[in-house]
C-alpha cells in the first residue's frame, strides 16, 4: 500500500472500537471505519478510505489522526522495556502477524489472551509458527 498505509490500517484494526467512539459525535464518522475495513478486505487497497478516516479524526482535533492510534507500546522493542531481570526476551519470531499481509500490526503472546482477530480477514492473527 506505502504512503504509512500499513500503519494506518493496522491502528484501524485494533482500535476500531476506540475510533468508532471517537467518531460517534460526527454523521457517518463511524461507517469511514467500516469503509476502510470493506476496501481493504476486498482487495482495492485503502489509502483513499484511510485518507478520508484520518481526515475526520484530524477535523475532531486529535491532531495526529489514526498515528494516533499506533500500536507502538505492543511491538518488539517498544520504548517502555520490562525492569532488567524480569520477562524472557522474545525473539522478533515469536510475534503473531496480519494473516493476509495487509498491515504492520502485531501483537506478542500472552498466555492468559487468545490472538487478537483481525478485522478485514475475520481470523486471529497469524501465529510465527504459520509461516
Amino acid at each position: 500500500m506505502g504512503d504509512g498505509a500499513e500503519t494506518r490500517l493496522g491502528s484501524v484494526c485494533e482500535h476500531a472500537a476506540e475510533i468508532r467512539g471517537r467518531l460517534a459525535a460526527v454523521e457517518g464518522g463511524p461507517s469511514l471505519v467500516d469503509a476502510v475495513l470493506r476496501a481493504a478486505a476486498e482487495g482495492r487497497g485503502a489509502p483513499a478510505a484511510l485518507d478520508e478516516l484520518h481526515g475526520a479524526l484530524v477535523a475532531l482535533g486529535d491532531g495526529a489522526g489514526l498515528y494516533g492510534y499506533s500500536n507502538a507500546a505492543h511491538r518488539v522493542g517498544a520504548r517502555d522495556p520490562a525492569p532488567s531481570g524480569l520477562g524472557l526476551p522474545r525473539p522478533a519470531s515469536a510475534v503473531y502477524r496480519c494473516p493476509r499481509g495487509l498491515c504492520d500490526r502485531t501483537w506478542e503472546p500472552n498466555p492468559a489472551e487468545d490472538p487478537p482477530t483481525c478485522l478485514v480477514a475475520g481470523v486471529p492473527l497469524r501465529s510465527p509458527r504459520r509461516a
